[in-house]
């Protein structure tokens, strides 16, 4: 039987599923953001990901769903330099949104919303693409965990500096970086190989707090929510699907579960765009790409 991987290569980790014989396997491997990393870096971290995957990397077909794919140019590069490591097999790289939509709903039309590291609204709707956000944590990412990472952050900062009061969210993030003032804060942060990924790991504690009611933490994920329905209402208006009844595919670590950000997020979307529906707990994005790399075979 030939063997299949598919790739899900974020910024928070690549994950990879190996389809032999009807059986399937699944690893993980270091973060490989495209825009994060670079072309290069990003092939190596597949590649071995592929060799542990497949033992001698030999394969019939792989699928890389790939952040920062969305940019042709960047697909064809990683493209081209997976293809320059591995001779044999078939090869195609997409956008990581691809295959997250295409893991909770294979065929037709959908919507998607990703909170995770970075953040994307996407459409496939009629073949075609459409997409609102996904810049980046430097000009864009609104609503994710970077973003809702930064802003704790730099509020806890802003206490080092006597602007903001003590909270019980300071003390938890104080607590898990283990670090008790700015200048230990600010090492944990940007001693880090890629910083972004660190920054954004304090989201699922600003989660924890805000639904404890804690206040800071609650200010952040409500403002974070109105991002996150502010691409939605974009993407539905480029895509002129306004009308139509669609499945809305929650994807990403911090939409991965139940949550204040999942709750307001829910709340307006029904009461905005009532037509989308959201689909929660859908399959992870790498057996979109497993899929993609069954049709590819």
């Amino acid at each position: 039987m030939p063997i299949l991987i598919g790739i899900d290569a974020g910024g928070s980790g690549v994950r990879w599923v190996v389809e032999r014989d009807g059986i399937t396997t699944t690893g993980s491997a270091d973060a490989a953001n495209l825009r994060n990393v670079g072309v290069d870096r990003a092939a190596e971290i597949i590649a071995a990901a592929v060799r542990g995957a497949a033992g001698d990397g030999a394969f019939a077909s792989l699928a890389v769903g790939a952040a920062g794919a969305g940019d042709p140019a960047l697909a064809r590069g990683l493209e081209r330099e997976l293809r320059q490591r591995f001779a044999h097999g078939k090869i195609a790289v997409v956008d990581d949104a691809h295959v997250a939509l295409r893991a909770a709903v294979p065929e037709g039309d959908g919507v998607l919303l990703i909170a995770g590291t970075g953040s994307i609204a996407y459409a496939s709707i009629g073949g075609e693409s459409f997409r609102a956000g996904g810049y980046g944590h430097l000009l864009g990412d609104d609503g994710s965990g970077f973003a809702i990472g930064r802003a704790a952050l730099a509020q806890l900062l802003r206490s080092y500096d006597g602007r903001a009061p003590r909270t019980p969210l300071f003390e938890a993030i104080e607590q898990r970086l283990q670090a008790r003032d700015a200048r230990e804060l600010l090492a944990r942060v940007y001693e880090e190989e890629h910083p972004a990924g660190k920054v954004a790991s304090i989201a699922g504690l600003v989660l924890e707090q805000a639904s404890q009611g804690e206040r800071v933490a609650a200010k952040i994920v409500q403002g974070a929510a109105l991002e996150l329905v502010e691409l939605l209402r974009a993407l539905v208006k480029t895509a002129k699907v306004s009308a139509r009844e669609l499945p809305l595919v929650f994807a990403g670590g911090l939409l991965a579960e139940n949550s204040l950000l999942s709750y307001l997020i829910e709340t307006r979307v029904l009461a905005e765009l009532p037509l989308l529906h959201p689909v929660k707990n859908a399959p992870a994005p790498v057996y979109g790409a497993l899929e993609l790399a069954r049709k590819l075979a």
